[in-house]
């Protein structure tokens, strides 16, 4: 199967996903700081009963999603919510029509090794994009989801159950980053 055939299939429910997507001509996703929360509410909003998400990090012109598919509605509740949003960000801007590249993305993610890997990665995109001396630092990442209240956060605590203590987790992020997982 073609690389770009994997991002037609549906997303199945049990399953392990990196979604992502950039806009449209280099777009902005984001024209304004009040976006990014807003982005996120309607995540929350359109997709809370379809997934667990364990990994984020929006950026000023595309983002990242490590989910658990819960649901068969997942790909529907994607495109709601993806909808949603572009309407929203079309209103403010006085703007019209697309703005995200269709299909939306997705790989499925198969190996213990590819989490690992997937999660570092999905952290350090704003670094390696150059938006900031330090993705720790990221305010649209996950990254500092580790051992929060789970009312305080979007994702699942799936990562304070991956990593055995947050010493583990902050290491495993310092750790160089291996050449052959650059997934985009």
């Amino acid at each position: 199967m073609a690389h770009t055939d994997a991002y037609k299939l549906p997303l199945l429910e049990g399953r392990l996903y990196h979604i992502f997507n950039r806009s449209i001509n280099k777009e902005l996703v984001f024209y304004q700081k009040s976006n990014y929360p807003y982005f996120l509410k309607q995540y929350q909003k359109y997709l809370r009963d379809e997934v667990d998400t364990y990994a984020y990090c929006l950026l000023p012109n595309h983002f990242h999603f490590f989910i658990k598919a819960k649901s068969p509605n997942v790909s529907s509740a994607f495109r709601r919510f993806f909808q949603s949003y572009v309407l929203a960000l079309n209103r403010q801007q006085g703007r019209r029509g697309s703005l995200l590249e269709r299909p939306f993305k997705r790989q499925e993610v198969k190996s213990e090794e590819y989490i690992s890997h997937l999660i570092r990665y999905i952290h350090s995109n704003p670094q390696k994009h150059g938006l900031i001396h330090d993705y720790k630092q990221w305010e649209w990442s996950s990254f500092r989801d580790f051992g929060k209240d789970q009312k305080e956060r979007l994702t699942s605590p799936f990562m304070d159950q991956w990593f055995l203590n947050e010493n583990e987790y902050h290491l495993f992020h310092d750790e160089p980053k291996p050449n052959r997982f650059d997934f985009l």
